[in-house]
């Protein structure tokens, strides 16, 4: 629901910019904020965000952090 909202973090290492499938993403995901004035926070560091959220679940599958909505 884009009122629950506040704003989104799109994170990206230098890496993932050949990325095809996770660029098309993350052009959906801008398309989708922008249409509900959403603010969009650019982190160029995936480690860093995931230092930031917290340690990974225990199931041991390492979590997609390349979109969070909060």
């Amino acid at each position: 629901d884009p009122d629950n909202v506040a704003f989104c973090v799109l994170a990206a290492d230098e890496e993932d910019e050949g990325d095809i499938a996770l660029q098309i993403h993350f052009t959906l995901i801008q398309a989708f904020c922008c249409e509900n004035d959403i603010d969009i926070v650019r982190v160029n560091d995936v480690g860093k965000l995931a230092a930031i959220v917290g340690p990974s679940e225990e199931s041991g599958e390492p979590r997609d952090l390349h979109c969070i909505l909060i």
